[in-house]
């Protein structure tokens, strides 16, 4: 793997840029269409599971916060309105407090459900870039085995989002330089990650509890009946802001 420009990935920051005028802010800011390409033939959300504070397990699904909280789990839906809790407040289930979903991230076992269908639906031996958040504390190219060379960041929305891009294989996607072997997971996984060929894109929103997948229809299919994700199919209107769940205000 090795670090490049941050010009590998402008399609993305051009194609965000026509929901992020001036005129379409408030209109679109949290939209799929704000946060992935809306270039694709269809769309998935992947609903990062609730942290349950390290209890054995993959954690807990969204669909069982709203089945405890008669709550409605949809495309849509907001993790403190789908579990009656304040905004950025932890949940409680089965009498406990079980935390967050967490931002801007996803779990390495999603991870890797996830790169499984992506090499499924990939032509073969091609370049596989991902971008990470030029804010996390502590990654940083040159630091802990992250490459360095390019120098480089992709910015979106005039600064609004700056990150380090690299380019590597389908492999690295799981397991980059950075994987902390003693732990089992990488120190960071992608903000954004897409194949050389444009094929598909995804995207986890630093402050999205959610990961978006944009490809073809037969991927996100894949996708939404994953056994091991939770995952709904959305489309570039989808409003995945904090007042975007309408149906459990």
């Amino acid at each position: 793997m090795d670090a490049v420009s941050g010009a590998e990935g402008q399609w993305i920051a051009d194609a965000l840029e026509r929901y992020l005028t001036k005129e379409r802010w408030d209109q679109w800011i949290g939209t799929v269409a704000t946060t992935i390409p809306d270039t694709f033939e269809a769309y998935a959300r992947i609903f990062h599971p609730v942290d349950d504070y390290g209890a054995p397990g993959p954690g807990l699904r969204w669909a069982d916060l709203a089945r405890a909280n008669n709550t409605v789990f949809h495309p849509e839906a907001q993790f403190h309105r789908l579990a009656r809790t304040e905004l950025s407040g932890h949940a409680v289930f089965d009498g406990r407090d079980v935390g967050q979903a967490p931002h801007g991230e996803m779990y390495q076992s999603e991870l890797a459900a996830l790169a499984e269908l992506l090499a499924a639906h990939t032509v073969p031996s091609q370049d596989i870039f991902q971008a990470v958040w030029d804010g996390w504390g502590g990654f940083e190219p040159g630091r802990h085995d992250i490459p360095t060379g390019a120098g480089t960041t992709l910015t979106v929305a005039n600064g609004l989002r700056d990150y380090w891009v690299f380019r590597g294989s389908m492999a690295e996607l799981v397991r980059p330089p950075w994987f902390d072997e003693e732990w089992g997971r990488s120190e960071q996984t992608p903000n954004l990650a897409w194949a050389s060929d444009r094929s598909w894109c995804l995207a986890s929103e630093i402050d999205f509890d959610s990961t978006l997948v944009g490809g073809t229809a037969e991927l996100i299919a894949a996708v939404v009946h994953s056994p091991f994700l939770e995952a709904l199919e959305v489309t570039p209107s989808s409003d995945l802001s904090s007042e975007g769940d309408t149906i459990n205000s």
